[in-house]
């Protein structure tokens, strides 16, 4: 008999399914947030500090995302 292990079906997609999530999570961090993401640990001065934004900035310029 052939003893072949095949990687079943249904963790193929769960697979795909995170890669998709994590890559969902990365464009919204660099493209859209605006200090909303640390603000849930930082508060209100997470929208004047805009780490995100400022650490990933020039990537978001590359990526053709405009931000000012």
């Amino acid at each position: 008999m052939n003893s072949v292990t095949a990687t079943p079906v249904r963790e193929s997609w769960r697979q795909l399914l995170a890669l998709a999530m994590l890559g969902i999570a990365v464009l919204y961090l660099m493209g859209l947030d605006q200090g909303h993401m640390l603000s849930l640990f930082q508060g209100e001065i997470a929208f004047d500090q805009n780490f995100i934004h400022e650490a990933v900035h020039d990537a978001r310029h590359a990526a053709g995302f405009p931000c000012h």
